[in-house]
């Protein structure tokens, strides 16, 4: 296929090779605040586990794709996708070096995504198995709605920097969120393009949006428990005065708002958030700049960076 000129609103353009240190970040990275902490570090058990089925969900959908543009789009945000995961399953490495072991939470996990967002049963008929991939998709389509939501909000409020949050963590959250608010347009144009059933869309909405929650609200009791340095439980109110303090999302935005945007008959991603901002932030990110200066530095030199390709291969295996 040529090479199409990747300019579309809400299309990835470029995968960004970052790396993180986290030598120096500490287990609560928000200080004094575990609760905090504990309910943005669930996003590290969740997502690697979420966007490997992302993945092989619009790569099966890609053979159905006849706009060239779009399907120029898939693959740097598959790319984008593997990425993210990949530096997120570090994360989960630094937690079990502090104590914190994830894989009984992230096993489960996997074996549910693994029915909801896998392959159709064998013994479906063709036409089902067409009508699984759509809604497959739409359950991506519904849960990247939520992870451009998430990018937006971290790309605007400060009240993790009032908290004097840990830098290193704060630039991986924000560029991840400005990515997945570059790119969140891809897998619903995509699915509108294959099926563009509102049903199918609304349905997945319904159905996403309290598993996803659930499983959120889980995985921090789970992380709190595993906690070797607290004795404290996950509540409510610690999660109504985290939002109050803009460090977290409300359960409000999460449950309802969030949601109820998407179910409008005429929703379009680009409708949401602002891609100019998630490009300015991904200029200035410390990590994305260190990943463009290697990149030059690798062109120039005609040869390949180390480091980079031990990343790489690294990524292939976690999205594996």
């Amino acid at each position: 296929m040529p090479e199409v000129e990747l300019h579309h609103e809400g299309h990835p353009k470029y995968r960004r090779m970052v790396r993180f240190d986290w030598s120096e970040t500490p287990l609560h990275w928000v200080p004094d605040d575990p609760f905090s902490t504990h309910m943005i570090n669930v996003l590290h058990l969740l997502l690697p586990e979420g966007e490997r089925h992302f993945i092989k969900a619009v790569l099966e959908a890609s053979s159905l794709v006849d706009d060239p543009e779009l399907e120029a789009a898939i693959k740097p945000f598959i790319q984008q996708e593997s990425w993210h995961a990949w530096a997120h399953q570090v994360v989960l490495d630094h937690l079990a070096e502090q104590g914190i072991e994830t894989k009984p939470y992230t096993d489960r996990l996997g074996r549910l995504l693994s029915r909801t967002l896998g392959d159709a049963p064998k013994w479906f008929p063709p036409a089902m198995k067409r009508w699984w991939l759509y809604r497959r998709l739409a359950d991506v389509a519904a849960l990247e709605h939520y992870t451009a939501m998430l990018g937006q909000w971290v790309l605007t409020n400060r009240g993790l920097d009032y908290a004097k949050a840990d830098p290193m963590m704060l630039d991986l959250l924000r560029w991840h969120g400005a990515e997945e608010v570059e790119h969140r347009s891809l897998v619903y144009d995509v699915f509108q393009h294959v099926s563009g059933n509102y049903w199918i869309r609304a349905f997945s909405m319904f159905f996403t949006s309290p598993l996803f929650i659930g499983w959120w609200v889980a995985g921090a009791r789970y992380l709190m428990a595993q906690d070797p340095t607290i004795d404290r439980k996950w509540r409510w109110r610690d999660w109504l005065w985290a939002a109050r303090e803009y460090r977290l999302p409300g359960p409000w935005k999460l449950m309802v708002t969030t949601p109820v945007r998407y179910l409008r008959p005429s929703h379009h991603p680009n409708d949401e958030a602002s891609t100019q901002m998630a490009v300015d932030y991904l200029n200035y990110s410390p990590v994305a700049k260190a990943a463009r200066e290697r990149a030059l530095s690798q062109a120039r030199s005609g040869e390949p960076d180390q480091g980079t390709s031990s990343d790489e291969s690294m990524e292939r295996a976690t999205v594996q």
